[in-house]
């Protein structure tokens, strides 16, 4: 009987894991069959189909259908297809589908999924990569797919999003794995006082294109051992393209109450339930592959979070009858680890006793001294007090690990030198594959139009093709790129107008503000991210007589727009936002500064297609990555930033500007200080005088060199069809081979 399937569930009567080549909304998939299914009428049966597959995320042609048929929904409902569908009457389907070309719309969306669904002249295949047949299990406990379904706090997931997404369309064999969070992330409010305060509304799931996994008419349950007991867990499935991402959840019949909030909420709580949801993340992941009857033979576990899987794979091969050193030897092939975090602090730790606690059922399942095993979890073996460390584990066990960036790589080697004391900090084993954003998910519209329309069945591959993309950029004319530039800049600020007046939470942006107050004519910043203290997000403002000059100058307006969360336990997180908040009710500020309540991707999409700068000021070297000043490049957006993360690899000194330089002083203060000095005169000295040179700001020569540099040098080298391929050619094809 499979480890981890209910008792009554033979192997024989296993469910089979989805079909990739189809579309997993037919009813006669045997394993997921959705809650609820719609009237038969043949609009809605096809839309349907487009609405249970998230590859419309990514493509617009048929997320647009759905706005069209309910335009006043579309918001609202936070751009879910099938959340409107679920509201809208056959009478109004009947009514928008009167219209021929929404029926040919329809007509075309479909067949691009199906086609799509069906490729087999993927680049995987056209690559002839050595897979060997092998399929790839990739593990995260957040998945950032799109703003209906907040299973995601920041990079992280984003970037795991973008992962599985390009997987799907390099057509790499690979599954997803995560948890199933009723409440998921939190949403952020900003009281009266500026302080952020969070709020977390259930996730409406009838709306989310999730489907139970079913064997013999009844959810398929998997049992994960803990403590004295199992915890039970059922197995959503969510199509993304070509990739079945399944979520584990507890909230079911059979747990107990404390049990079955164990994934109430993403990164909540206090230690005890970190390790609870990592427990069922980690061990539960090894035990769905099983009842799903899915052989991965590559496994990603992407940050420390799901480093249990390690042990769960170990106690299954010595369940089958090897030794210790046999089955750690098999697993640590089978094994890739990415760790995301460049400072120790950032890393999960939990006390020894907190582990025995709690993994006893694991570790009592493993014929090898409980001591060995905690060992493994610590970089001192010797050192019972050390606390465990998920990261070391993963570490330890993995015999691939990677950075994020080149400077990442450098950086974990040196963190983690001790793990091997024999060599040198370069010859530690750990590499790095620099982050990359997914480009189809975030480009604008106006865009995506005009590269459909010109270059149709160029310009995605030439993203794996740096020459010819930038071919492409350069063959776009000046004054058409300017209209676009301006196009997507106003529809920024629609759609922040929009926000503020449906929603409010924009805060230092009036209704009453005038369209031609957001014109060209302002160079507009974007900084968006997470608010911790490293990031220094209101270093333009520590020099308060300098920021008043810069931002009260008439002749070269400029303005700046946040957005970001702060985690809910991170005070000084909160009172960096409410410092910004201030500075937007600041008279010396007034209409200059603009902070965005609830950063999410539909934020973070409008932002990085209209701004014209993007800021980044972390302390150096703790950008491990950062990918948002990503996703600006390839709408001819510039980025300003410390020479940290993926910038060290993407300045070149003319598609950009850099902040200071690649020194690191050793006390933080004398580091502020240059890199505040370094970032005035920037502004001060370059991008203000740049911007505004010439008859019309932002339209000199040497700007819009600076914009069609970034444009065409940047995002071949920053997307995740290039990171992904990455991670297919210098690891997944070299692991596993060993089965």
């Amino acid at each position: 009987m499979p480890s981890g399937t209910t008792p009554d569930q033979a192997p024989n009567d296993s469910p089979r894991a989805p079909d990739a080549t189809a579309p997993s909304t037919t009813s006669t998939d045997p394993i997921s069959r959705p809650p609820q299914r719609f009237a038969t009428m043949p609009y809605r049966t096809s839309l349907e189909e487009i609405a249970r597959n998230l590859w419309w995320s990514w493509n617009p042609q048929a997320s647009s259908i759905f706005q069209q048929i309910a335009p006043e929904l579309w918001s609202p409902l936070h751009h879910n297809p099938l959340a409107i569908l679920r509201r809208v009457s056959d009478a109004r389907l009947r009514l928008a589908f009167s219209d021929a070309a929404l029926r040919r719309r329809l007509e075309d969306a479909l067949g691009q999924l199906r086609t799509y669904l069906r490729a087999d002249d993927t680049w995987t295949a056209r690559h002839g990569l050595a897979l060997h047949g092998h399929r790839i299990a990739y593990l995260c406990a957040e998945f950032g797919l799109h703003e209906s379904l907040p299973l995601y706090s920041g990079g992280l997931g984003v970037l795991a999003g973008d992962h599985i997404k390009t997987a799907s369309d390099l057509g790499l064999p690979l599954v997803a794995i995560g948890l199933r969070y009723p409440e998921g992330y939190f949403r952020q409010h900003i009281n009266a006082g500026g302080w952020q305060e969070e709020s977390y509304p259930p996730i409406p799931w009838d709306d989310v294109p999730a489907t139970l996994v079913e064997r013999d008419g009844q959810p398929l349950r998997v049992d994960i051992p803990y403590r004295d007991r199992h915890i039970h867990a059922h197995i959503w499935h969510l199509a993304i393209g070509r990739v079945p991402l399944y979520l584990l959840d507890t909230d079911v019949p059979g747990n107990n109450a404390d049990d079955r909030s164990i994934g109430g909420r993403l990164y909540s709580g206090d230690n005890t339930t970190r390790i609870r949801q990592e427990i069922i993340l980690g061990i539960g992941a090894v035990r769905a592959l099983r009842a799903l009857d899915i052989d991965a033979d590559i496994h990603h576990l992407n940050e420390g979070h799901c480093a249990f899987a390690a042990l769960e794979l170990i106690r299954e091969r010595m369940d089958g009858g090897q030794s210790w050193e046999e089955a750690t030897l098999a697993v640590r092939d089978e094994l890739l680890f990415t760790t995301h975090t460049p400072v120790p602090a950032g890393h999960d730790r939990f006390p020894g006793d907190l582990v025995r606690t709690h993994l006893t059922a694991t570790l009592d399942a493993i014929p090898v001294p409980e001591k060995d095993l905690l060992a493994l979890g610590r970089v001192d073996p010797d050192d019972d007090d050390e606390p465990f460390c998920m990261t070391v584990l993963g570490l330890k066990l993995a015999s691939a690990t990677n950075g994020v960036s080149r400077l990442h790589g450098h950086v974990t080697r040196t963190m983690w030198k001790d793990l091997w004391p024999e060599r040198a900090v370069d010859d530690v084993p750990v590499g790095h594959v620099t982050n990359g954003i997914h480009v189809e998910t975030f480009m604008h519209p106006r865009l995506r139009t005009l590269l459909d329309d010109r270059w149709p069945r160029e310009w995605q591959n030439a993203l794996l093709e740096p020459y010819r993309w930038a071919r492409i950029v350069e063959d776009i004319p000046v004054d058409e790129l300017l209209e676009l530039k301006r196009a997507m800049r106003n529809d920024l600020f629609h759609y922040l107008r929009h926000r503020a007046a449906v929603e409010g939470g924009v805060h230092g942006l009036t209704l009453g503000d005038t369209h031609d107050d957001h014109g060209g004519d302002v160079l507009t910043i974007g900084f968006a991210r997470r608010f911790a203290t490293y990031k220094r997000g209101a270093m333009l403002f520590w020099d308060r007589e300098r920021a008043v000059r810069l931002f009260g100058d008439a002749d070269r307006p400029m303005r700046i727009i946040f957005a970001g969360k702060a985690h809910p336990k991170d005070r000084e997180g909160k009172e960096l936002i409410q410092r910004i908040i201030n500075i937007t009710r600041d008279p010396a500020f007034a209409g200059r500064v603009i902070f965005v309540e609830n950063y999410d991707l539909a934020v973070a999409r409008a932002l990085v297609s209209g701004v014209d700068v993007w800021l980044n000021t972390p302390r150096r070297p703790r950008e491990a990555s950062g990918t948002s000043g990503q996703k600006v490049n390839m709408h001819a957006g510039i980025n300003a930033s410390i020479l940290d993360g993926w910038w060290v690899e993407g300045h070149d000194g003319t598609n950009g500007f850099a902040i200071g330089d690649e020194e690191e002083p050793e006390a933080a203060e004398v580091q502020d200080r240059r890199d505040v000095e370094a970032l005035m005169t920037v502004f001060e000295q370059h991008i203000l005088p740049e911007f505004h040179a010439g008859d019309t700001p932002g339209t000199g020569e040497a700007w819009v060199n600076r914009m069609r540099s970034s444009m065409s040098t940047l995002p071949p080298r920053f997307s995740s069809r290039r990171m992904v391929a990455d991670y297919a050619q210098k690891y997944y094809a070299h692991l596993g081979r060993g089965r």
